[in-house]
């Protein structure tokens, strides 16, 4: 029963987190190999399939997403860059990106997808050469890792502002990760990154819009000067790894407001009392769980589609079980 009764509530979160929370997905490029078109949903949690077959990758069986199609599986790109953006439902009709849009439904509370598309390209490509990097672009550390390992922590960019205030703290948070974004694309351009004909995956995490947002107002003139600002350095993100790559990249850029959301769902003040009974229920459910031999099961399923556990505890748990159910390779038409 105590199972029974978590799960629900678990379910609960998911529900009242997915429908609140918005996005978007966008392809900025991609080679002619790969046909992105209509305007259909994609969930969150399909992102890691479409990307593992537009690399020839596995997916899982009976994956299936009307928005893209492989016309060429002898064509397929090196390599897969996302650049996931925090805090905002959409870059908006004020950012400078040809680019072929689709709404995004959030139901992943910290999505797997770099975890999953790694697993894959380590299982498929066991000579360890692929460039696997994830970065958050204000992690110094992160920042500094694989081909930009002696790249310098960059300054904040002197640039001609309109509404952005260096003296507030939230709009200097933004610039700050603009030039970290800024001193990649300088980095790309040096010829650090190349072609080489194995598989590479690229996920670069913005965050401070979430926090710019909050200050300003989603519909504010400074976050309109913003997502312009991060969308031309997007497009010139896009054109050098282009040029890297010889075109045979694909270059994807997600959008989402789940953080506003999660702190929605937890402001929700609790009043003393039912905090001792959510305690107590919590610690009676993990033993429970354990004597059972369920609780384990549950995690696994939190970790890529829960709401409330943080991505690095146990996403190896869902990318693990992500390969053990039934998967077939991409082929032409898959997506359709």
């Amino acid at each position: 029963m105590a199972v029974k009764m978590v799960v629900f509530w678990c379910s609960v979160v998911l529900l009242i987190v997915g429908s609140n929370a918005a996005g978007e997905f966008d392809v900025i490029h991609s080679p002619k190999s790969l046909s992105f078109f209509g305007s259909s949903k994609i969930p969150e949690s399909l992102l890691k399939e479409v990307f593992s077959a537009a690399l020839g990758l596995s997916v899982e069986e009976g994956t299936e997403w009307d928005g893209m199609t492989i016309l060429d599986p002898f064509a397929l790109p090196e390599a897969v860059v996302e650049v996931y953006v925090d805090g905002v439902p959409s870059l908006g009709e004020t950012i400078e990106l040809k680019s072929s849009g689709f709404p995004l439904t959030v139901d992943e509370y910290e999505p797997d997808t770099f975890e999953a598309v790694q697993h894959r390209i380590q299982q498929r490509f066991s000579n360890g050469r692929s460039r696997l990097l994830k970065i958050k672009l204000t992690d110094v550390n992160q920042l500094s890792s694989g081909v930009f390992a002696d790249i310098k922590v960059p300054k904040v960019l002197k640039l001609s502002l309109s509404h952005l205030k260096y003296s507030v703290e939230e709009d200097s948070a933004f610039l700050h990760e603009l030039a970290a974004l800024k001193a990649i694309i300088e980095k790309i351009n040096s010829g650090v990154v190349s072609g080489d004909n194995i598989v590479d995956f690229y996920n670069f995490r913005f965050q401070s819009l979430h926090a710019l947002s909050d200050y300003h107002g989603p519909n504010s003139l400074q976050v309109k000067e913003a997502k312009k600002l991060l969308g031309s350095a997007i497009s010139e993100l896009s054109s050098a790894f282009s040029r890297a790559y010889d075109g045979a990249v694909l270059v994807a850029a997600v959008a989402t407001d789940v953080a506003h959301t999660r702190r929605t769902v937890r402001a929700a003040p609790t009043p003393p009392q039912q905090q001792q009974r959510d305690l107590v229920c919590l610690f009676r459910f993990g033993y429970l769980g354990a004597e059972l031999g369920v609780l384990s099961g549950v995690r696994r399923r939190g970790a890529g589609g829960g709401r409330g556990h943080r991505r690095g505890a146990h996403a190896p748990h869902r990318a693990r079980r992500a390969h053990t159910a039934p998967a077939t390779a991409a082929r032409p038409g898959m997506f359709v």
